[in-house]
């Protein structure tokens, strides 16, 4: 009888094993119980233990208000800025459209975190985590949340909540593993979204990395997890997931706008048929819903009493009164990603990865923020299909030291469509391309970065939308003896001639020149080039070339000193509107606005350990800029027609020398970072510009 019972998953095998154990040393006592031979109090004894073996088995699972049951956490995060501004914040840099003041280079504030993890038995954990509210300066310790009363307020209660050091819950979950086949764990509530990929649903940035909510589960077949799955549905943020940045919230088109039932779905399923290689599909759909307005039932319907404006009847009004509401797609997105990873020699491994994306917008939905907010908005305005030059390829090789000399090699070839949409993809903190590229951190498949709320010391991404080209990175070592180099050329799937920029495109409003991060303002009233989003221009034709060498040496000297050196050159050529025959014969471009860029980077840098806790490094770096052509307008006759340009040159000098401590004493962690930066610009159309910035920054952070 014990033999009928199931043995759910493997990954109970403690217990089936304990559970036979059982079984085989009973088995005498109920033969002889079958037989006759044995007393009663045998038998009650037998039962017992098939009682209790059960219900250990499939039955519930008893949690006690114990604290073995219950872990906690905590820390403290303390962080200091210093710019020589008059701004006033702990953020570098924010949002400046949101009615928000923690934005600023000068001040200091604390956060206090506290995390909660409950083990019920082994197959059920819950967990939650409270978050103070970041922004808060120390200045504000006689705030309570409440807001100026009028504006000659002396209280000192007059920032609001965001300054009042407010608890926020963050973080909740229930993890538990039932006993249903191929399931291994469901989760409810809060994820990273770590599961699937860049591409399509993104893990979120740190900020908000618990932030995301939804109900998650994940499955596998066979003993080494031949086959795997994840399948969600995860809640849409009402921020940032969307047109115009937003599930409908500020939308001027929307009056009511109904998120509630707005939703991401996924599906990741995972192949391991042997070492040799993974496969993995996977599919997202992003929906966004409104409520059909003309549904009587709807709150706020445009017929109420199932009458026009001159009284007369609409037709099928009264069908509909049947306390059902409809809905309508605002915005509906689609991704689908194929990925294998081959390694069919110890030496070689091969990466290759195919995508498609489709989105469908309902203009009378969604504001048209290309035409309404200069060409700033997350996605082009149209609807676009999965054939419509909406694909993403990208195949990467490695071979492993192949020579066994030290040297490492890594081929990628990129083709990312000019149509390619992926609205709920990473916003930053992932990479998808082997290259540096032209900022030096990440390059991601979206239009929707998130390149704000980060202090100086961050690293900043770039859309990879409509990119087309290949890297070769090569890597060699030799004892404390480290040196790379890296070629990149890159040409544009986005290039081409009277692209609709003014209602289709967006174009972030600055698509020239090179990126400058370390003076970036949100405005761009500090000429910092073009917007790391800005993939799209009405006359394209842009060429790129990417070179970079790093080297490290630690010197056998005391401890070690560690020195490293950079040089980075980009070539990057547009030749803009091009000469081209209109229907009537007439030539219409022009020359006069071709672009051409050099950058030139160098930095050298020298760290040592003085101690096992500190840790003190410095560096310099120098930038030369030599732009042609970098900005300027068309000059146009009276048909549209291109007949010339004014463009002027823009020569750039920069220096920047930078210092940093870390110290590490019994679990406190602190680091400093210091900078000096120059910056010259010589323009041609546009008065020079001439920065001496002197910034800061220091944290302190421990936890227990």
């Amino acid at each position: 009888m014990f033999s009928t019972l199931p043995k759910w998953r493997t990954t109970r095998e403690a217990l089936e094993a304990e559970f036979r154990s059982s079984y085989q040393s009973d088995s005498s006592v109920m033969l002889n119980y079958r037989t006759g031979k044995t007393s009663r109090w045998m038998v009650a004894v037998a039962i017992g233990i098939f009682v209790v073996a059960i219900v250990s088995y499939v039955g519930p699972k008893f949690a006690y208000a114990d604290i073995a049951n219950i872990d906690l956490g905590a820390s403290i995060y303390t962080k200091w800025l210093y710019r020589n501004n008059d701004s006033q914040g702990v953020l570098n840099l924010g949002n400046p459209f949101w009615p928000d003041n923690i934005s600023g280079d000068n001040g200091v504030g604390s956060e206090f975190e506290l995390r909660i993890t409950g083990r019920l038995s082994q197959y059920v954990e819950a967990g939650a985590r409270i978050q103070s509210r970041f922004g808060s300066l120390w200045q504000d310790w006689w705030e309570n949340g409440d807001i100026g009363y009028d504006e000659h307020n002396t209280s000192g209660e007059s920032l609001g909540m965001n300054h009042a050091q407010y608890m926020k819950l963050r973080g909740y979950y229930v993890r538990f593993a039932p006993p249903i086949p191929t399931i291994q764990w469901i989760t409810v509530g809060a994820s990273d979204l770590s599961m699937f990929n860049p591409w399509t649903i993104g893990k979120v940035r740190y900020i908000d990395r618990d932030n995301a909510k939804g109900t998650f589960v994940e499955g596998a077949v066979g003993d080494a997890r031949e086959f795997s799955y994840n399948l969600a549905v995860i809640a849409l943020p009402k921020l940032w997931v969307g047109p115009s940045w937003s599930t409908g919230i500020g939308d001027p088109t929307l009056v009511n706008p109904f998120y509630a039932n707005d939703w991401a779905y996924g599906a990741k399923f995972q192949v391991n048929p042997d070492s040799w290689g993974r496969f993995e599909l996977v599919g997202t759909v992003t929906n966004d819903l409104e409520i059909d307005t003309a549904d009587p039932d709807a709150q706020g319907t445009i017929y109420p009493t199932c009458e026009d404006d001159l009284g007369n009847e609409v037709p099928g009004c009264q069908d509909n009164k049947n306390g059902a509401v409809g809905t309508f797609t605002r915005y509906l997105n689609a991704v689908l990603t194929l990925e294998a990873q081959l390694d069919p020699a110890e030496i070689v491994t091969i990466n290759l990865l195919g995508g498609l994306s489709m989105q469908q917008l309902d203009p009378q939905l969604a504001t048209n923020g290309v035409a309404n907010s200069g060409g700033v908005f997350p996605v082009p305005f149209a609807d676009i299909g999965f054939f419509d030059k909406s694909y993403a390829g990208r195949v990467r090789v490695e071979l492993l030291d192949p020579f066994e000399v030290g040297l490492g090699m890594k081929f990628e070839y990129f083709n990312i469509g000019e149509n390619w949409v992926s609205m709920f993809g990473a916003r930053r903190e992932a990479d998808v391309l082997l290259t540096e590229g032209f900022l030096g951190g990440g390059q991601l498949p979206t239009l929707n970065l998130a390149n704000e709320f980060v202090d100086f010391d961050e690293q900043w991404y770039e859309s990879i939308v409509g990119w087309h080209g290949g890297t070769a990175i090569f890597d060699f070592e030799y004892n404390t003896f480290g040196i790379s180099a890296e070629y990149t050329f890159i040409t544009y799937n986005t290039n081409g001639q009277n692209r609709d920029v003014d209602f289709t495109y967006p174009t972030f409003l600055h698509s020239e020149g090179f990126t400058d991060i370390d003076v970036y303002d949100y405005a761009n009233t500090l000429d910092r080039g073009r917007d790391p989003r800005s993939v799209y221009r009405r006359h394209q034709d842009r060429a790129s070339h990417i070179a970079v060498v790093n080297a490290d040496y630690v010197i056998d000297a005391g401890r070690g000193i560690e020195v490293g050196a950079k040089f980075k050159m980009i070539a990057d050529t547009d030749k803009r509107s091009e000469d081209e025959e209109s229907g009537d014969g007439i030539i219409s471009g022009t020359t006069d606005d071709d672009y051409s860029g050099l950058l030139l980077h160098g930095k050298v840098s020298v760290a040592y350990p003085f101690t096992d806790e500190l840790r003190i490094g410095v560096s310099a770096e120098l930038d030369r800029w030599s732009e042609q052509n970098r900005d300027g307008l068309l000059l146009t006759d009276g048909d549209g027609n291109v007949t010339g340009a004014n463009y002027g040159d823009t020569d750039t000098d920069k220096e920047k020398v930078s210092a940093t401590i870390r110290y590490d004493f019994e679990g406190v962690h602190l680091n400093y970072l210091f900078e000096y930066i120059h910056k010259f610009q010589n323009r041609e159309l546009k008065p020079d510009q001439n920065f001496h910035i002197v910034q800061g920054k220091a944290t302190v952070e421990v936890s227990w």
